[in-house]
This record gives structure tokens, C-alpha cells and sequence, in this order.
């Protein structure tokens, strides 16, 4: 079999599929936005009665509908606003889904059914659609019910507890890392099940909870001591070890831990053979158990120099170590402008943007910025027009009519 034109991946490795996004906030339109990047045609449904809440929320430019949230995460996507509650709403939404690959929706649990465009009926209008089903707690459960946004999820999979400051307060990771983490499962569950139905599988449901996958997400090193069923560990948990060091004039992060010859390479650099030689410091788990006595060590130490001094120091020592940006520092910082991952484009409604690029990069198949985040109902006609087939006068009577936005 010959390897397809790499022309005919013109915007990504995903060219050609097609995804009806349903979802809004994070845990949906991250995951639709990554398939967006690599290529696919991605058309927004959103609720003509009321746009997705992110386009208000965060840094907004008066008036546009485009905050800075909603610009990063609905990128590479056209819109239609459709009134899903009168008939012929849903009619132009079973058409759309009749031509798709795909179906991303994170309305509660069973609000699609209640509408008469859930899975039972969406399958058997393209019975090779894949659906994907994001909820906060699943569909069953004592929890299916409630409302779920990331701090809800944080605080259940106890992500909190986990970030706990020297004095044991709980925090908060502040950034929807469980939104985030479950648009990642979104985008790569679609991935399997499209290779599984190019494999004769057919279409098919896939549910993900924000829940399962922030639990999933958390355990492999923070719930280490919860592993072992039945042995006992003395081990620490990372969120009593893992600690940045202060410098003369900032913060870094020196992490010598992980390998016998970043140790040692460290503790000469800074004249503290004493610490190579120490018994308890001999491996790694010796270096892990006894943490806390590693930090104060090594913190004894970086206070004696600049941080730009240590990273050198550090850096010739062939030891992993990297000062704490600023989100401004992070911007300007050397290596992630020779990436050139921080892209800057013009948006129609709020002018200069700047983005992160999608980050895989493909030799034969590059992704590709081509659309902003679509304005509230800004593709609605175009849409109507070209997917649809719908005339000039048919667009007007839907639009007068209350259907489309």
C-alpha cells in the first residue's frame, strides 16, 4: 500500500476527519482544539440562547466574545449557533452528524438524551460515528449529578492535599490541570477509536469523567505509599521533598536526586564531597527517603550564589537544574523563543494575539495555525451554506425564526 501525498494533509495529520464539538469550557474544547491543530475540521455547536461561558472568562476585550481562555482553546474551529430545543435545531444538528467522524459533548449526564440527540439516536443516523461523552463524575454514581468544574475535581481526587504548604494547609494546583489533563484523554481516546474503527472496529461511545482521569493523572507518584498492599514503606511522599531553593537574588531548581552521577557531579561542583560520601545519600532511594535532609543541604548551599550563577554553574556541571521563570521570564527565556513556540497572530475582533504553536511537530504532515476562535455564530452561515446546503432565503427563515444564531 503507497504512503498517501503528504499534500493531502494540507492542515495536519488529521486532515479530513470531522468533529461536532457540543463541549464547552476546558475539558472538551482543549481536547476538540488539539485535534483542530492537527488538522481536523472541528465545527463548534454552541447553544444559540447562551455561548459557552469561557468567552467572558478571564482578561475580555469589551464586547468581543473573545476572551484570552476561549482565543487559546478554540483555535482552528468554525461555529454555528443552533437552538437545540426546537425541532428543526436539532434536525440541522442530526444532518451535521450524518457527514462526521466524530461527536464531542460534555453536557450533564443524560442531557442529550432528554433532547432527543443522545447516543442511541446520533448512531443510528452514522453508525461509524465515534462519540465522546465528557462529564465531571461519570454517568452513575452518587456523584453523577452534581455540577463539576476543576476545583470540585481537585478537591475529590485530593490534588490539595498533595500540594500541602510547610505549615499543612491544602492548596489548590492553580490552573485547570484536571480540565486539562481530561481534554489530553478527550483528544487521545478519539485517536484510538478512529485507529480501531480504520481497523474494522466500526463507531462507538467513549465516556471520560474528569474524576477518573484526575485520579489516574495523580497516582503514579503521588500515591505511591498507597500502591503497595501488602508491604509498609518509609518512603516520603513527593510533596514533602520536592522544594525549590533559594538563591541570592530568586528562586531554582537544582534536581541532582535522580541519577548517582548527577549527584555527585553536584556535590562536587558546590566543594561538598562530604555529601557524596554520606551513607544515607548513597542511592536513590536513600536520597528520596531521606529528602528533607537533602533540601536543607542543598539550600545550605545555594544561598551563597545569584541564580544566574548557580544554573551556570550547575549547567557546566552537567547537573539538571533551571531557575523559576516568571511568567514574563518564561516568555523571554532563551530557549523557548529558538523553539519558537509562542506564535503571534491577528484576530479580527481583538487584534494582536500571542499563542502557544501546537507542540508536536510532524516532518511530513505539519500542523497548522490556519483559523481564530471563531466570534459567536461568525461561521453559522458558511456553515448552513457549504455543509449544509441551505439557500439564502432558508438561512434567513432559520435565522428569523430563532433556530440559528
Amino acid at each position: 500500500m503507497s504512503a498517501m501525498p503528504s499534500h493531502a494533509f494540507r492542515d495536519g495529520p488529521l486532515t479530513g476527519i470531522k468533529v461536532i464539538d457540543l463541549s464547552a469550557v476546558i475539558s472538551g474544547p482543549f481536547g476538540t482544539a488539539m485535534l483542530a491543530d492537527q488538522g481536523a475540521d472541528v465545527i463548534l455547536v454552541e447553544r444559540a440562547d447562551a455561548p459557552d461561558i469561557v468567552r467572558d472568562s478571564g482578561p475580555l476585550l469589551a464586547g468581543s466574545g473573545i476572551s484570552a481562555m476561549f482565543a487559546s482553546m478554540n483555535r482552528n474551529k468554525r461555529t454555528i449557533a443552533l437552538d437545540l430545543k426546537q425541532d428543526a435545531g436539532r434536525e440541522l444538528l442530526k444532518e451535521l452528524v450524518r457527514g462526521a467522524d466524530v461527536v464531542v459533548q460534555n453536557f450533564r449526564p443524560g442531557a442529550l438524551d432528554r433532547l432527543g440527540v443522545g447516543w442511541s439516536v446520533l448512531s443510528e443516523i452514522n453508525p461509524d460515528l465515534i462519540m465522546c461523552s465528557v462529564s465531571g463524575f461519570g454517568a452513575d454514581g452518587p456523584y453523577s449529578h452534581r455540577p463539576a468544574f476543576d476545583p470540585i475535581v481537585q478537591s475529590i481526587a485530593a490534588y490539595p492535599t498533595v500540594q500541602t504548604d510547610d505549615q499543612g494547609r491544602p492548596n489548590l494546583i492553580a490552573t485547570a490541570v484536571c480540565d486539562k489533563a481530561t481534554s489530553m484523554q478527550v483528544a487521545q481516546s478519539i485517536l484510538a477509536a478512529l485507529v480501531a474503527r480504520a481497523n474494522g472496529a466500526g463507531g462507538q461511545h467513549i465516556e471520560v469523567a474528569m474524576v477518573d482521569v484526575a485520579v489516574h493523572f495523580l497516582w503514579p507518584e503521588a500515591m505511591w505509599s498507597d500502591t503497595y498492599l501488602e508491604h509498609t514503606t518509609d518512603m516520603p511522599n513527593l510533596n514533602e521533598i520536592y522544594k525549590l531553593y533559594r538563591t541570592s537574588d530568586g528562586w531554582a531548581m537544582v534536581y541532582s536526586v535522580a541519577t548517582a552521577a548527577h549527584w555527585r557531579n553536584m556535590c562536587t561542583a558546590l566543594g561538598r564531597l562530604d555529601l557524596a560520601e554520606d551513607p544515607r545519600f548513597a542511592d536513590l532511594q536513600g536520597r528520596v527517603r531521606y529528602g528533607a535532609e537533602v533540601n536543607d543541604e542543598i539550600q545550605a548551599e545555594t544561598t551563597k550564589y545569584t541564580t544566574a550563577d548557580l544554573v551556570e554553574l550547575m549547567d557546566r556541571a552537567d547537573v539538571p537544574v533551571a531557575p523559576v521563570n516568571t511568567r514574563a521570564a518564561m516568555i523571554d527565556d532563551p530557549h523557548i523563543r529558538h523553539r519558537g513556540l509562542l506564535v503571534e497572530t491577528d484576530h479580527p475582533a481583538v487584534g494582536r494575539i500571542r499563542q502557544v504553536r501546537p507542540p508536536a511537530r510532524y516532518s511530513r504532515t505539519p500542523s497548522t495555525l490556519r483559523r481564530h476562535a471563531p466570534c459567536f455564530g461568525e461561521h453559522t452561515d458558511e456553515i448552513l451554506a457549504d455543509v449544509l446546503g441551505r439557500t439564502p432565503d432558508q438561512v434567513r427563515s432559520l435565522r428569523e425564526s430563532g433556530v440559528v444564531r
